[in-house]
Formats: C-alpha cells, structure tokens, sequence
C-alpha cells in the first residue's frame, strides 16, 4: 500500500496539509502550533498565508504533528459517550476535521489507482466530495430516486427482509467498465447499503477498489456484502455493539 504522494503527487497532498493546518490555525497560536509540531512559527505563518508552500519532507512532519493534536477517533468516541447515537453530521461539517479525514484516506488509498468515487445520498457526500478534490477524479452519487426522467439509469438494490430493501440508481454511463471505483460512506451498519453500491458497480462492468468509511459498526455486515478479491474496506473508527445491561 503506498502512501499519498506516490499516487497523487507531491503538489496534491501539500496543498491539503496547508489546508488543514490554516483550519487548525483558528484553535491555536502559531507559537502553541510550533511547539506541537516541531516547526518554526514564522514557516508556519508563511504556510498558511500562502506565501510559501512546504517541502513534501515538512508537509509530512506537519501531516504526523496534526495526527497527533487533533484526533477524529477520539472526537467521535466522546460524542457517542455524550450522546448514543451514531451521527456524524458535526464532524463531516467541520472543515479541519474533514481535511484530517480526507488526508487519512489519501494515506490509505494514495498509491491505489482510482478513477471515481461513488457515494450513496446524502450523509458521506461532504467526505465524499473532499475524497473527489484529493484524488481529482469524478464523483458519482447514487441517488434513492430517478431524478431526471430524460435520461437513463442503472439500478441495483439488496434487501435485509421484504420490509428492509436499499434502492439507488446512477445514471448510465457514469460508471463505465474497467473502471476502478471508490466507494465513500459515513457508516456501515447493516451494509445493505454498501452492497447495493458493490451491485452498482458490477452492474455498470466497473471494479470496486475499495470502500473508505468513517465509521464500520459490528461485523454482521460482512455477511451481506460480496466484496470482489482485493477490495478492502478501511474505517477511521470500528466499534463492536454493546453488550446488553444485565
């Protein structure tokens, strides 16, 4: 697995890193920024002004320092702790938190090739559309319905049980074969979801790649969906369910 430069150049990932440390800069001093990162205070300002770009040597020591203060793990750990609920709509809207992310990812599929991305509406679409911008390459959305009737769609759904069933339609063509195709989702649960995109993507001749998911919740998922050889799924955060309260 290479890393982000190998795939998406060196320009790219400094680009993001500059990105996510002026999102950072609104939390800290550059003073406070220096110490943290190990990297002299008025670089830093000149990074963030944009009056100079870093060596991909020090974008890679910015990358690690921002890995170490800012941690999305843990900030979707303290929100389930608060609140219970798997919702993911305060991190995919913070903008220094959807760069780590999307920076997380270019790590993981850097030197994979990727010809487009593939979200289901509407939660993973911010995520989605970052990963897009990161690897310059189209973004497909699969939509619940046929929003425009002049033109043609290719459909594909799974069902859990005749009450439980997942529909998306993409419009033809938006896939083609030999393509190799990311998908990008906020959570997998019951993965009806994430099996419906696989179909998607079988159907149009095209390859699943990979998945990229913030969240991978239980295992039970993994029975529902028939990933090809070589497609793997990589999450921020797994979390196993709870044992009931005896």
């Amino acid at each position: 697995m290479g890393s982000a430069t190998d795939k998406l150049g060196d320009t790219q990932f400094k680009i993001i890193v500059v990105e996510a440390l002026r999102a950072v800069k609104s939390r800290y001093s550059y003073r406070a920024l220096a110490r943290l990162l190990g990297v002299n205070h008025t670089l830093l300002a000149r990074y963030v002004s944009g009056a100079l770009l870093p060596s991909t040597r020090q974008a890679r020591k910015i990358w690690e320092g921002l890995r170490g203060i800012i941690s999305v793990r843990d900030l979707i750990l303290s929100e389930l702790e608060a609140g219970g609920v798997l919702d993911l709509a305060h991190v995919l809207s913070d903008p220094l938190y959807l760069r780590v992310i999307t920076l997380e990812f270019m790590e993981r599929f850097g030197g994979d090739a990727v010809d487009k991305i593939l979200v289901p509406e509407t939660s993973g679409i911010t995520l989605a559309t970052s990963l897009a911008l990161a690897f310059n390459v189209p973004l497909i959305i699969a939509r619940r319905r046929k929003a425009n009737p002049r033109i043609r769609y290719i459909e594909a759904s799974a069902s859990l049980a005749p009450s439980i069933v997942r529909i998306f339609y993409v419009p033809e063509g938006s896939l083609a074969p030999g393509e190799r195709i990311l998908v990008v989702d906020d959570i997998i649960q019951s993965g009806l979801t994430l099996e419906t995109m696989r179909r998607l993507v079988e159907a149009s001749g095209a390859t699943l790649a990979g998945v990229a998911a913030v969240i991978v919740y239980g295992k039970a998922w993994r029975a529902r969906v028939k990933l090809p050889s070589g497609a793997r799924v990589e999450a921020i955060l797994e979390l196993e369910p709870r044992e009931p309260a005896a």
